[in-house]
């Protein structure tokens, strides 16, 4: 049986002899020990200054954010951190030299103990939601949900790689957007645009104005077609027994001042219906068959 293996040295491919030969000639095998041994010795005069370091710093009531990384064993930018969340305190004594005093140190290990992680055995799961439970239910992006939750402090642990974000906080935020559950049928902006005729703006608008129930899902709005075929059908009715600037000029062959002349002369009322200015017909018919 011949047992491939590959030089740990030299990297070319062999037939070994037995399983535990890594090398494939004495060469290699002599650079590889060499080799093992420089990395020990480097380790073992790193590890005896390491502790000659220590053994200076034992002494010391204060250090800079250089020995304070030797006596903790973190990096200079955790202890960077620590300071700027102001776990550990520190004064700057010049522009360029700032020191920790071993007091701090020692308070900031002991107010802040370890505690142990939760597991997922040791709460109740059923009270909080996964982001994919949440996208699922309300309709909305796992984007959306890790902006919202962090923007409005919900509260959420994490299990190992995963998030979970409380039920009560989530359900609580999203009942403002429930909707009645006898609404079936739903517009889209489109749909509207291509059915009445009218811009974006125009329906926003007339939403806002009739106070049409509207819904969103994954960054699509949903108006009430109910409501929003209730709301143009009242409208159009009240309509005819309006007129407009514009209707009024074409029956009576008039300019537009001419109609506002008429209008402030004779009082008559006006409102304003969206981009249009409208008046009763009667009221105009009038006045226009007196004058005639």
């Amino acid at each position: 049986m011949e047992v491939k293996r590959i030089c740990q040295w030299c990297g070319k491919p062999f037939i070994a002899k037995k399983t535990t030969t890594n090398y494939c000639c004495h060469q290699c095998a002599s650079q590889g020990y060499k080799h093992r041994m420089k990395e020990r010795r480097i380790e073992l005069r790193e590890l005896q200054e390491l502790i000659e370091v220590k053994s200076k710093l034992d002494h010391q009531d204060y250090f800079t954010f250089a020995q304070a990384t030797q006596l903790m064993g973190v990096s200079r930018q955790y202890i960077y951190k620590l300071v700027k969340e102001d776990k550990l305190r520190a004064s700057r004594i010049s522009a360029r030299m700032s020191i920790i005093r071993r007091a701090d140190i020692e308070l900031m290990l002991k107010t802040r103990p370890y505690e142990r992680r939760r597991i997922k055995d040791d709460l109740d799961i059923t009270e909080y939601y996964t982001a994919e439970q949440i996208s699922e239910k309300y309709k909305v992006s796992q984007k959306w949900i890790w902006a919202y939750t962090r923007e409005n402090n919900i509260p959420k642990i994490r299990i190992r790689q995963f998030n979970y974000y409380s039920k009560k906080h989530i359900d609580t935020a999203f009942a403002k957007y429930k909707t009645d559950d006898a609404l079936t049928e739903w517009y889209t902006p489109d749909e509207i645009e291509q059915k009445y005729g009218m811009s974006r703006v125009a329906i926003r608008s007339h939403v806002y104005r009739n106070n049409i129930p509207s819904k969103k899902e994954h960054g699509q709005i949903f108006y009430s077609k109910l409501h929003f075929d209730i709301s143009k059908q009242t409208a159009e009715d009240n309509s005819s027994e309006y007129y407009t600037v514009q209707e009024a000029m074409k029956r009576y062959n008039l300019t537009r001042d001419s109609v506002y002349g008429i209008l402030q002369f004779h009082e008559i009322k006006r409102e304003k219906k969206g981009r249009f200015v409208r008046f009763l017909k009667v009221e105009f018919d009038h006045v226009m068959g007196v004058r005639k």
